[in-house]
């Protein structure tokens, strides 16, 4: 699983003056860390229908001119649990760096070949090189603007041979380590440059790179006192040669979405997420909108489809409520002026909400070929620090569901290897560990 998928970190979502040539506050600064792609046309020439009962869950199996489609008739309760065993194997707590701030922002974390782990110190703007038994070996990169250095650490990747991917998203730039040497080669995805469509992510991929890419919807302005609409965003993957010439793009699905109001956006806590999970020979992605999972194959075309329509779950007004109250209390023990707190609270008008929760945050491919996809989280507006979510469901290459791996709470999980996962934790008081567990299967 050490590919990885698309992540991010939170920010307050506040407001500022809309300028049509720059994207959204609220996806520009802090992109977290993808609804259905339209291959509409595609579908559209019947095949033929089989089921399925591999493992003993029932898929439903369509193909579709070339296109797989797996849509799972199985209620999500009925899958076994999976847990993390009572102690962890490992524990990092920071102090093997000497730094006490080492862990203030721990980002993503991945597995190399020989058991270490590369943390990235999202703080710091670095990577952290454990080996093995938990000892540092050595430190990339540094905060700045050159070459080997970071404005934002926001992806992370390892691929055979221990080769990292980093990308930093302020600078547009995907770079390429080795855990011994340092810095082999950076490239510049910025395109033309344009504010209006940006790269999110980028990933290596079979001798190329795989760039997810933002673009703005033109809206008009809004009136004074008219209330808050979204503002989406739509999203697309290219594939790009290393020398950043497009060889092949996908269709365009949905983005993220802010709330554009009549000085600004705000942030929502309840808009989807988009992600991109990338294995040996698929690229697997969505709108996090509702459970359904596309993948390419290695042509860069629509292989399959994975769908799972009782994994819906309407949105409860108790938990907006509650993270609204949250919000509430963050801003009275921040002191924020009334007028940042008027546009924070429009994050919640009931005309922006969805009617449905999204249903995924974040998706891994795993090296075994397996899918884990994450139930969604809503972003706690107001801080840095979110919540991650504590059930993931565990997917066969085919659709198949395997099991649901339920974290404790504030539990990140971050790398999978056989029976045994990496996770970022976070205690009562905000200071995070990274440790590895063995996975208790029931």
């Amino acid at each position: 699983m050490s590919a990885g998928g698309t992540r991010g970190t939170a920010g307050t979502g506040g407001v500022r003056d809309r300028c049509p040539s720059s994207p959204p506050r609220a996806w520009r600064e802090d992109w977290i860390s993808l609804r259905t792609i339209a291959i509409a046309a595609i579908l559209a020439v019947p095949g033929g229908c089989t089921s399925d009962t591999t493992g003993g869950a029932s898929v439903r199996v369509v193909d579709s001119a070339g296109v797989r489609i797996a849509t799972i008739g199985l209620p999500p309760s009925s899958l076994r649990i999976w847990t993390l065993a009572p102690t962890a194997e490992l524990v990092l707590n920071g102090a093997e760096t000497g730094d006490s701030t080492a862990f203030a922002q721990v980002g993503p974390v991945r597995w190399l070949s020989n058991g270490g782990l590369v943390v990235a110190d999202a703080g710091s703007q670095r990577l952290l090189v454990f080996d093995a038994g938990g000892r540092l070996v050595r430190t990339l990169g540094r905060r700045g603007d050159g070459p080997g250095e970071f404005r934002r650490l926001d992806g992370l990747a390892v691929w055979p041979g221990d080769t990292l991917t980093t990308f930093d998203p302020r600078q547009r730039r995907l770079s390429v380590w080795h855990p011994d040497t340092g810095l082999v080669r950076s490239m510049n995805l910025a395109g033309d440059g344009s504010f209006d469509s940006w790269p999110a992510d980028a990933w290596l991929w079979r001798g190329a790179v795989v760039v997810f890419q933002l673009s703005l919807v033109p809206l008009d302005s809004v009136p004074a006192g008219s209330g808050v609409r979204r503002w989406p965003t739509r999203a697309q993957l290219a594939l790009r040669d290393t020398s950043g010439r497009t060889l092949i793009e996908s269709a365009r699905f949905d983005g993220p979405y802010s709330g554009l109001v009549e000085n600004g956006d705000v942030r929502l806590p309840f808009a989807n997420r988009p992600f991109v999970a990338v294995s040996r020979d698929r690229v697997h992605f969505g709108s996090g909108s509702v459970f359904e999972i596309t993948s390419l194959d290695t042509a860069f075309r629509p292989a399959g489809i994975i769908r799972w329509p009782a994994q819906s779950e309407p949105l409860e007004p108790g938990e907006i409520a509650r993270l609204k109250a949250e919000l509430d209390r963050l801003l009275v023990q921040q002191n924020v002026p009334p007028g940042p707190r008027t546009a924070l609270n429009q994050s919640f008008a009931p005309e922006i909400l969805p009617d449905e929760r999204p249903a995924i945050g974040r998706v891994f491919a795993g090296a075994d070929g397996r899918l884990w996809a994450e139930r969604f989280e809503p972003v706690r507006l107001g801080t840095a620090l979110q919540t991650p979510g504590d059930r993931w469901t565990i997917l066969e290459a085919d659709g198949a569901p395997v099991a649901t791996l339920r974290l404790p709470a504030l539990t990140r999980l971050e790398d999978v290897r056989g029976d045994r996962v990496v996770v970022v934790q976070r205690d009562s008081l905000d200071v995070q560990t990274v440790a590895i567990f063995r996975i208790q299967r029931r």
